[in-house]
């Protein structure tokens, strides 16, 4: 229970307003330690209360010290995650004022909450520092480099979602900041996943001495760890897929899936080229939706999650910019249109749907050359993918014979070792081999010695007289 912690009461009393009954596993595993001051080394999938690991025992050191400047800095992969983590930030700080006014000595003085992040009026976010920023590197070196944020008073440091931050190209920013964020005590580096892109390696070197706390379920677990090294998908995640043979077939699928099955979703493409055509095709079909990629500016941005949110529209079409960072809570079902080519962009979309408990439905538009990623997903998630198809839409992946390599040498085993020839016949039905040599193809036969004698010697006989 979070009464088990040793958080002030404002806290506890804020969580219970929010509903929150148990910690779920990565808090239990992550707020004692962090209370102690070590440096957590965490991965967590995302929908599991990651947020608030860290923001717990944040505000209960923070409480107790008076405020000088910046004290602490989560680092977020995007604009929208950094807004996502400082309002949950607020819902937890939401009765401070309570606390300070009774002077039960609980908080020494009051914890703000800002962001710094690019897209937005830098002049508004100089003046808004807080207690507590949450930021994007890029624009949080800006603010450092120019001296507009005083690196010596920030004590905590979070880095958020490290693996899709350096699959970013964020390494030498995170790498310049943690330089000069010299004076920190604690240093917090959590990831979806601590295998690939170099995690490990960039943990070494910004970390102390860490924790290492893992989480695959969102369900508490008091202790509970696990020795799986890779994130696992919510139990409550139904997974599907079906074959297009070609991209518009996959535009028909989409239309019928999402005229037979209603609910909010959010449709995952791979590049702003294809999120350009498919939404075209969906203005044509008179549909309605919000959009987000990458180069989108702050408001529209804004502007798109708050009608996806709100309900004002019911599909959202994104680019992997929007993987990860989306709390939406009722987000039914998930559609990768595009399948990514990494299993593990296939597990932080799957994230977006089944959270905290919900049920949830992620699917896949899978042509022939895909199959065999879709296999890779599989194997990496530990969870089987139900193939299905519509009739008169869309063929079925046995119709069509679809298979792996692996799959196509195993069914060529012998029974006593080795494989069988690719495409053998029974030996009785097999035509005689026929040698070709070269210059039978150049209608050139062995030469006859014989008679190019006899016919020298009939010129020879021709020229002579007779007797």
């Amino acid at each position: 229970m979070f009464e088990d912690f040793a958080l002030p009461g404002f806290l506890l009393e804020a969580m219970v307003d929010l509903g929150w009954e148990a910690p779920s596993a990565i808090q239990s595993l992550v707020v004692p330690k962090a209370l102690e001051g070590a440096d957590i080394l965490g991965s967590a999938p995302t929908g599991t209360g990651k947020s608030a690991a860290f923001l717990l025992p944040i505000i209960a050191r923070l409480a107790q010290r008076p405020r000088r400047g910046v004290q602490c800095i989560i680092l977020e992969p995007t604009r929208e995650l950094a807004a996502q983590v400082r309002a949950d930030a607020l819902d937890l700080l939401k009765l401070q004022q309570e606390s300070l006014e009774a002077g039960d000595g609980e908080l020494k003085d009051e914890i703000t909450c800002s962001t710094v992040v690019g897209g937005a009026d830098r002049q508004a976010q100089r003046e808004e520092l807080a207690t507590i920023v949450t930021a994007t590197p890029g624009r949080l070196q800006e603010f450092l480099s120019k001296g507009w944020l005083d690196p010596k008073t920030v004590e905590i440091l979070v880095i958020d979602e490290a693996d899709r931050m350096l699959d970013l190209g964020f390494r030498d920013d995170i790498a310049a900041i943690t330089r000069q964020l010299d004076q920190r005590y604690q240093t917090m580096l959590f990831s979806a996943t601590l295998e690939g892109f170099g995690v490990r390696d960039f943990a070494r070197n910004v970390l102390n001495n860490p924790v290492e706390l893992r989480a695959t379920s969102f369900t508490s677990s008091e202790g509970e760890d696990s020795d799986s090294t890779r994130p696992q998908l919510p139990e409550t995640l139904s997974s599907r897929a079906y074959y297009a043979a070609y991209d518009e077939q996959k535009v028909k699928i989409l239309l019928h899936l999402m005229k037979t099955m209603q609910g909010k979703s959010i449709v995952f493409v791979r590049t702003k080229d294809n999120l350009a055509r498919l939404c075209a095709v969906l203005k044509r079909q008179g549909m309605s939706f919000a959009s987000l990629m990458g180069d989108s500016s702050q408001q529209e941005r804004k502007a798109a999650l708050r009608r996806f949110s709100d309900g004002s529209v019911p599909l959202l079409i994104a680019t992997d910019v929007a993987a990860r960072g989306l709390d939406i809570d009722d987000v039914a079902y998930v559609y990768n249109y595009d399948l990514p080519s990494q299993a593990e962009i296939y597990v932080h979309r799957a994230g977006r749907t089944a959270r905290a408990g919900n049920k949830g439905v992620v699917i896949s538009l899978v042509k022939a050359d895909e199959v065999a990623t879709l296999e890779r997903i599989e194997r990496y998630t530990q969870r089987p993918i139900e193939r299905r198809a519509i009739k008169d839409v869309c063929a079925s992946f046995e119709s069509i014979g679809t298979q792996v390599k692996s799959e196509s040498r195993h069914s060529r085993a012998k029974v006593g070792g080795g494989f069988a020839k690719k495409g053998a016949k029974n030996p009785k039905e097999a035509k005689p081999h026929k040698k070709v040599r070269l210059r039978d193809k150049k209608n050139k036969g062995k030469p006859d010695f014989a008679a190019k004698r006899a016919k020298k010697a009939a010129r020879a006989a021709a020229v002579s007289p007779t007797a």
